[in-house]
């Protein structure tokens, strides 16, 4: 799999208008087969910053998406950053659920001696 993060910050007169163009992005992407999810976050001590991050089965998928004309409407809003953007791609090998973190938690709690 392949994660695609895009982190913005809106001029807070267009922050309505990124939040728009993302979410209309978001719906189509999320629908299509290939995506495995597809978010658009706020940050929670800046409403201006925001944050598109999409996962893919593969690097061919991620790169139909990029030069699709859907994507291709971010692009004026990666321009208008306040902020440099922040554009990562990461590689995932694996992806664990709770069962995981129950694992690891089991494993690392103390026995009780006593009780």
């Amino acid at each position: 799999m392949i994660q695609a993060s895009f982190r913005l910050v809106a001029p807070e007169e267009k922050r309505e208008e990124y939040l728009t163009v993302l979410l209309c992005l978001k719906g189509p992407t999320e629908a299509l087969a290939e995506c495995r999810a597809c978010r658009v976050l706020q940050d929670v001590e800046d409403k201006n910053v925001l944050t598109y991050v999409v996962t893919w089965e593969n690097q061919e998928d991620l790169e139909e998406h990029i030069c699709s004309d859907r994507f291709r409407r971010l692009l004026p809003y990666i321009e208008m950053s306040q902020e440099p953007p922040e554009v990562d791609f990461s590689t995932i090998d694996q992806v664990r659920g709770i069962e995981f973190m129950v694992q690891v938690l089991d494993s690392k709690t103390p026995t009780r001696r006593g009780a």
